[in-house]
């Protein structure tokens, strides 16, 4: 009772032993020390304790863990199944041996069963394969198969004769591209559908015959499970009458997706069988996307299976991991891991059957949890083995956990050596932990129970001598080994040593000996150990933060509590912003939460500084926590200042996101150039004329803020007199004051320029010049007189006139007159305005330059200026009297030719004032005109050949012709001398006339038809005289006169029958009649279920001109008909017939000398109409666009029913739409339209007609909008864009809001600036459908299809997309664009001016930025600032153009500059609207020699000495110059020294001189011959 001295200290203890000892008690462990004890403790800690530190519970942490053995194969039944003697509590027991068997063979399969691969063959030719698109986990040689949105696009497998009976699975990897209804497989026998499974987004659905029929199918709500173009794993379990759904692998909870129960078995055959895969047999619900993988087992799967089909790996479950359960009960129990249950059973059910051997008792029995299993080891055969024993290693596996129980519960008689030992890593050495023996002394030389005078000291504990038979416990308690508490038991929290002492990754065990079974009376099979359980009692090290840990993770993961602020796998530090005080482990009396550090927001994490804790060594006091990195500008330990040069705005949190402004003070303002501020509010200290919080503005009457400036402005001194409203303010920068309109200077002091008249009281200022914008050179005049500055040849107060000779005043100035001098009068001038000259009578023209019409030849000397063209009006076109201005030419007529066009061209005539054509062609014929010759060209007669007459030799004399086909001329018509009247024939056919009406032929030698044998001497023909009953036309042999017979005739003239003919007649074809032979039988034409259209051709041989022909049908004839040559197909219509019934018929042929008879034929009746009743219905829910309908089959005899027609009608189209067509009840329609009310009708028919349903209405569901339109965008002004849209194409339902967003265009980094918002939303109710019947929902306002987008940005293109929201969701329109106008543009930065050299500068500028352009760039112009002073009313400072370039272009180099002289440039860039020009840019030229020095001017001062003074250079063309003087004596003392041309050197460039003539103590010997005079050398 040792114990319960303590317990006053324990209530201070953590919560741990109790938790410990109340778990052992409800597990029923018997300890072998008092128990009596352990349930006064229970009692007593769950009163008193009260823990401040947060600890995970202690739990079995050796469950379920990997368990080995040395030496390995020491498991009974292994490697064979073997026997063992069961011990129990009583002695008996060991002195007999009740015989068990140990076999560890798997009850049902130990492996995965062999499948067949669906798509292995028989690819069809739209499914292809894809090596790319794969499902997860694929190898690199697999391949998926597309399903095309084709028509017939599917494919069958290799085996058609498959069994989809009682038992199988099927599984395959689905990647759909569509959301509604799609086959997968379906398999049928004699066209009735077995086996069908389909998917939608909405649900699957499983179809099934048994043997009474088709069943309803089975849905299953998968609804948000199979995605659109995501793969998805769907695999089907069917055991007799269960059929179980798994999508990608198990559950949770290792369950089936879904289960359900089947009607009955499903009954299948394998002849007869067709299986089709992607679509369904009746060629609807196609599938379109991927499939890969689907697979067919011929039994069903266990649940674990049909996770390793999906993942590839079998779940793994801790004991006998490879034993699989049996098909009827498919999966694991949940609780219980050697039991199975069937799917879709409650985990408590008691039906259920073992997975594993009864007779099984493998390793991993040691540590599963069931007390009701064991692990038996095999028999030791000896002693030796006995005492060697048997090591069992526990790996904890997932990390480093504080152990403070292990229990040992024996099913066979106790070891009697345990020793225990553990490691504390992973990869550390073993440590001893604790021993257990009969004897610690004589086995382990350690005295029994000995001391522990460590908190890690390791002792022997004697085991007790009353060791049970059997059901006997060894128990490890590391705090508290009786009889000997381990140093720091109580204090457990403040004794490191003893904290490491607990921790460890795995155990070991070592068994040895044996209490009972020694001697050689037991029965040796007693031998071996049997261990029910193994527990270990641990938890988590999750040092006081944690009071749960997940133990499933690797390593395990300690849940830090939220107010501990704790992270790490095992809560082993703080969080980076609670480190106020370093990391503390929570005990049994405070919890040492990590405390925060203070930074506002403005640090991401934070360090403890034990110098500036106050209190280091108290948890609970003071803090030494300093804020890392401090951001947003913030400094200080807490992050509470700002930075230098930063402030913070009044009334700001301290915690607020963007705390710090930068003080932005303006240097040119502040005392002393200090850029520093108030740190709070941030007023920067301003000179005394200056404002403003950053010093950057001048006070009122102020203006040019300077650095120099000590006041820091200078004053305005506006004059009043030219300012608006007398107001003395001036611009901040520039001192300029607010003039009026026309008034101009820094001051307003001076009118602006092209203005006059300053006056005070008028409100513009000055007057306009108003000078002629044509004829001034500016807009400038004299501001007292208003003269303008006139153009060249213009004159007048306001330059609007022009001078002499000159007119027509316009943007070019006055144009030069140019009259002609050969044209006009002498001495005249033009018109000032029209410019018009005067000219002589037979001219015109503005310059008097051309001729008139009627005239031509304009020449000088002549007084009326042009010569008359006396055209001949009979051959001018139109009887113009005009002509040629230049060559007097007139315009003639066609075939008319002269200057005056006065003669016919040669083979024309005719011409004269009557005639109002042009001169006549001859037209001659070539082959009768004389060759070379022409016309007459009064006349027009040709010169004609021999032979030949008429106009234009064109026709042959009498007694000749002219055949079309003769190019030989006129030829002799030879009529037969006897046989034609004359020798004149026609003279184009040469046809001559005959005398003899029996003769002709052109040249009337000829016997007519009906005649023959002409006579040359007589000119005439015999008469035939054929009999016209036997001849075919009454004609004979032209020699011999034999007449040509019909067939059936003969004889000279044909008036005899052959033989086996009669009845010779004239009407007959034939002749004379014969007996008809092969009548064709009658061909039918089956016109409904009563009645049939019978047609025959007559017999091939109807030897006749008259046939009769008698119809019987089944022997009895029904129709009798005659006929005549040509005989044509006859046709009957026999009516009053039986639906679907064979009939035969047969024709018989008869003429007046014989009959025969067709073969007979039979024909079928359509069949009728059906009859019977005909029932339409819906099966399961209705969808958005999917409804599933079946019907019943009527009863009918009048035929067999050839198909289906399902038809639907809407309220806004009465025209019924046809659904489907086929032989099957029942169909899954996917092309519905959401949001519709249908009315559905089956028609049942047959070939006959068909009979129709009762209707059947349905509504389906509403869906998410689709084909929202894109917006339409228009520009309002620079800042605003109209967006208006429409509603979506398909509304799918009720419109209940709109949202209108807006973005920018997407930015380089990716991002749209401005970013992505909603800037208009609007509610309401539009039905696209309006009830009728509800006026109230019909009053209900839409939501609103229109806004303005307002505060834009000008010239700046937005991105706008509606969203339109019904009941069911939502659908977003794609992005529409739309750009606000131009603005005038803001700003352009001053050019860049570079010299190029001293005549030349580059002048480059930068693009504006958008927000400064405003708009498009069209162009930019290069302005120079220039002085003028040769207008003294025009402005001083003139900006010119000098050039104009496109947008495009940034630079342009100036040129012919004068040297070391600064230009002023700006530039001015213009959009659309509006233009704006830069401030100036300066460059200066670079410099050149100077130009234009004067010779200096010498005045002589005495014999000695000269005074030389001298003027600047003219242009300097840089800084001023550094002068030379340089003085030359002259070389030539005396000019009448004669010189002589040089020999020396070649040219004319050297002279030679006398000796005596050579200077002395000079710097030169010659003047320059350029300024020599020349000499006559």
């Amino acid at each position: 009772m040792s114990t319960v001295k303590h317990l006053n200290s324990l209530y201070q203890e953590d919560s741990l032993l109790s938790r410990m000892t109340c778990l052992l008690l409800k597990k029923g462990v018997a300890v072998f020390y008092v128990t009596e004890v352990l349930l006064f403790m229970c009692y007593i800690l769950s009163r008193f304790v009260n823990s401040q530190g947060y600890f995970p519970r202690l739990e079995n942490i050796g469950a379920y863990k990997n368990v080995s053995t040395v030496p390995s194969q020491v498991t009974c039944g292994l490697p064979v199944r073997n026997t063992f003697c069961l011990s129990t509590t009583a002695v008996k027991s060991i002195l007999s041996c009740t015989q068990q068997f140990c076999i560890q063979e798997c009850p049902y399969r130990s492996f995965t069963p062999s499948f067949t691969n669906l798509f292995s063959r028989g690819l069809g030719t739209c499914v292809t394969e894809d090596k790319n698109d794969l499902r997860p986990g694929s190898s690199r040689n697999t391949t998926s198969f597309i399903f095309w949105n084709q028509t017939d696009c599917y494919t069958t497998p290799r085996l058609q004769n498959l069994g989809f009976g009682s038992s199988f699975t099927l599984a395959v990897w689905l990647k759909p591209d569509h959301k509604d209804v799609m086959t997968v497989i379906e398999k049928s026998i004699n066209e009735h559908t077995v086996f069908k499974l389909t998917i939608s987004e909405r649900g699957t659905i499983f179809y099934y015959r048994t043997s009474v029929g088709l069943q309803p199918p089975i849905m299953v709500n998968t609804r948000g499970k199979i995605h659109s173009n995501k793969w998805t794993h769907l695999a089907i379990q069917t055991q007799n009458t269960r059929v179980s759904f798994f999508i990608n692998g198990l559950e949770e909870d290792n369950t089936a997706f879904d289960a359900q129960l089947l009607t009955e078995q499903i009954a299948d055959a394998t002849t007869n069988a067709v299986i089709q895969i992607g679509q369904s047999l009746n060629g609807s619900e196609q599938f379109i996307g991927r499939m890969q993988d689907l697979r067919f087992y011929q039994t069903a799967l266990t649940n674990r299976e049909i996770h390793e089909v999906f993942s590839g790996k079998l779940p793994y479950i801790h004991t006998q991991t490879n034993c699989r359960c049996p098909g009827t009960h498919p999966r694991v129990h949940p609780l219980v891991q050697r039991y199975c249950i069937p799917n879709g059973a409650d985990d408590t059910t008691n039906d259920r059957m073992l997975r594993l051997n009864l007779d099984g008792h493998p390793l991993d029995y040691i540590n599963d949890k069931d007390t009701g299993t064991s692990w038996v080891s095999s028999v030791f055969t000896d002693l030796v083995q006995l005492d060697n024993g048997v090591s069992i290693t526990v790996d904890l596996q997932n990390g480093q956990y504080q152990v403070f129980y292990i229990i040992l519960q024996f099913s066979s008689p106790q070891p009697e050596v345990v020793k225990i030992e553990r490691k504390k890593t992973r990869d550390s050495e073993w440590l001893d932990w604790q021993y257990f023996a009969r004897d610690c002394t004589s086995i382990f030389g350690m005295a029994n129970n000995g001391p522990l005078e460590h908190p890690s000291s390791v002792n022997c504990l004697q085991l007790p001598r009353n060791i049970p038979y059997s059901r006997g416990n060894v128990t490890f308690s590391i705090l508290t080994p009786e009889p000997n508490r381990r140093p720091g038991y109580n204090d457990f929290y403040n004794t490191p040593a003893l904290q490491r002492f607990v921790k460890a990754t795995h155990i070991r065990i070592h068994l040895r000996g044996q209490y009972h079974t020694r001697q050689t009376s037991v029965n040796f099979r007693h031998r071996y150990y049997g261990v029910d359980e193994i527990t270990i009692s641990g938890r988590c090290n999750c040092h006081g933060h944690a009071d749960q840990c997940d133990t499933t993770a690797n390593p395990y993961k300690c849940m830090c509590l939220q107010v501990s602020h704790t992270e790490g796998d095992n809560c082993e530090r703080c969080q980076p912003l609670f480190n106020d005080k370093p990391f503390h482990q929570g005990d049994q009396v405070h919890a040492y939460n990590c405390k925060p550090c203070q930074c506002y927001k403005h640090a991401i994490s934070c360090h403890y500084d034990t110098s500036i804790d106050p209190f280091p060594h108290d948890y609970f006091r003071g803090g030494g926590g300093i804020c890392d990195d401090c951001q947003q500008n913030t400094a200080g330990r807490n992050c509470e200042w700002c930075k230098d040069y930063f402030y913070r705005e009044i009334g700001v949190s301290l915690s607020a996101t963007d705390i710090c402004k930068q003080c932005d003070c303006l240097q040119s303002g502040v005392i002393n150039g200090s850029l520093l501020c108030d740190q709070i509010g941030g007023q920067c200290k301003c000179k005394s004329r200056v404002s403003g919080r950053q010093c950057n503005q001048c006070q009122d009457g102020f203006y040019n803020l300077r650095f120099s400036d000590p006041d820091g402005c200078s004053p305005c001194n506006c004059n009043t007199s030219g300012t608006v409203n007398g107001d003395i303010t001036c611009h901040q920068n520039s001192g300029q004051c607010k003039c009026k309109a026309n008034v101009i200077g820094i001051m307003c002091e001076r009118c602006n320029f092209g203005f006059k008249l300053l006056n005070s009281s008028n409100s513009n200022g000055c007057e306009s010049c108003n000078c002629n914008i044509s004829g001034s050179k500016n807009q400038f005049c004299s501001p007292y007189s208003g003269q303008c500055n006139c153009k060249a040849n213009i004159r007048g107060f306001q330059c609007d006139t022009c001078t002499d000779h000159f007119y027509g005043l316009d943007a070019d100035g006055c144009k030069l007159c140019e009259c002609d001098s050969a044209g006009s009068v002498l001495g005249t001038i033009c018109d000032s305005k029209t410019g018009q000259c005067v000219c002589k009578p037979n001219v015109g023209g503005q310059r008097c330059d051309v001729c008139l019409d009627g005239y031509y030849n304009l020449y000088s000397k002549s007084s009326l200026g042009c010569l008359s063209c006396n055209c001949d009006t009979a051959g001018t076109m139109n009887r113009s009297m005009n002509c040629d201005k230049f060559t007097g030419q007139c315009a003639c007529k066609t075939n008319i030719t002269g200057l005056q066009c006065n003669q016919c061209v040669p083979h024309t005539f005719n011409l004269a004032s009557s005639n109002l054509e042009d001169c006549q062609l001859c037209n001659c014929d070539p082959a009768g005109t004389v060759e070379g010759t022409v016309c007459d060209q009064s006349n027009g007669q040709c010169v004609c050949q021999l032979n030949r007459h008429g106009k234009q030799c064109d026709q042959c004399r009498p007694g000749f012709m002219l055949p079309s086909v003769n190019f030989t001329g006129c030829l002799p018509c030879e009529c037969h001398p006897v046989g034609s009247k004359h020798q004149t024939c026609d003279d184009v056919t040469g046809q001559c006339v005959c005398r003899d009406p029996s003769v002709t032929g052109i040249h009337c030698d000829h016997c007519k038809e009906h005649y023959f044998g002409f006579n040359p001497g007589s000119g005439s023909c015999q008469s035939c005289n054929c009999n016209p009953a036997g001849s075919v036309n009454g004609t004979c042999h032209q020699t011999n006169g034999l007449c040509f017979c019909k067939q059936f005739v003969t004889g000279l003239k044909c008036d005899v029958c052959v033989h086996n003919t009669s009845h010779l007649d004239a009407n007959n074809t034939f002749g004379c009649s014969k007996t008809p032979a092969q009548q064709p039988p009658p061909t039918a034409h089956v016109l409904n279920s009563k009645a049939v259209n019978l047609s025959w051709s007559p017999p091939d041989a109807p030897n006749t001109n008259d046939l009769t022909y008698t119809l019987y049908r089944d022997g009895i004839e029904i129709h009798t008909v005659k006929d005549k040559y040509p005989f044509g197909l006859k046709s009957y219509s026999d009516t009053g017939l039986t639906p679907y019934t064979v009939y035969s018929y047969y024709i018989v042929a008869s003429n007046v000398h014989g009959s025969t008879r067709s073969s007979i034929v039979s024909y079928r009746m359509k069949a009728g109409r059906p009859t019977g009743l005909l029932n339409l219905s819906h099966v399961g829910f209705v969808g958005s666009q999917s409804v599933l309908l079946n019907w019943t089959t009527p009863s009918n005899a009048s035929g067999p029913i050839e198909r289906y027609i399902l038809k639907s009608t809407t309220p806004g189209n009465p025209v019924a739409q046809v659904h489907y067509e086929g032989v099957n009840t029942f169909v899954t329609l996917n092309d519905l339209a959401p949001f519709t009310n249908y009315t559905f009708t089956v028609q049942a028919c047959t070939t006959g007609g068909c009979a129709e349903s009762n209707p059947l209405v349905e509504i389906t569901e509403q869906a998410p909008p689709e084909e929202q339109g894109l917006p339409i965008i228009s520009t309002v002004s620079s800042t605003e864009l109209f967006v208006e849209w429409t509603a979506p194409t398909k509304p799918n339902g009720i419109i209940i809001r709109y949202e209108l967003y807006m973005r920018g265009l997407l930015q380089p980094d990716g991002l749209h600036n401005p970013p992505q918002r909603r800037i208009f939303q609007d509610s309401g109710w539009f039905n696209p459908h309006p009830v009728i019947e509800s006026p109230n929902e019909n009053v209900l306002i839409p939501p609103q299809t229109h806004t303005t987008a307002t505060n834009l940005v000008p010239f700046t293109v937005y991105e706008f997309q509606v969203y339109a929201v019904n009941m069911a969701g939502g659908a977003s329109s794609q992005w529409a664009s739309g750009r606000t106008a131009e603005a005038e543009p803001l700003f352009m930065a001053a050019p860049s001016v570079f010299p190029l050299s001293s005549s030349a500068l580059n002048v480059t500028w930068v693009q504006p930025s958008k927000n400064s352009i405003r708009g498009e760039v069209i162009g930019y112009s290069i302005n120079i600032d220039e002085e003028q002073t040769t207008n003294q009313f025009a402005p001083p400072i003139i900006s010119r153009v000098l050039h104009t370039v496109t947008a495009k272009e940034r630079t342009y180099t100036v040129t012919d500059l004068k040297p070391y002289i600064i230009y002023n440039f700006t530039i001015t860039v213009c959009n659309r609207i509006g233009c704006i020009t830069s401030e100036l840019g300066s460059g200066q030229t670079l410099a050149a020699a100077p130009a234009g020095q004067s010779a200096p001017r010498v005045e002589g001062v005495n014999s000695t000495v000269m005074k030389l003074s001298w003027q600047p250079p003219m242009d300097m063309n840089g800084p001023p110059p550094m002068y030379q003087l340089e003085r030359i004596d002259t070389s030539l003392f005396s000019h009448l020294v004669r010189a002589e041309r040089g020999t020396r050197f070649p040219g004319h460039g050297y002279f030679k001189f006398p000796s005596s003539t050579l200077p002395v103590n000079t710097y030169f010997t010659a003047p320059p011959l350029a300024k020599a005079r020349p000499c006559p050398c």
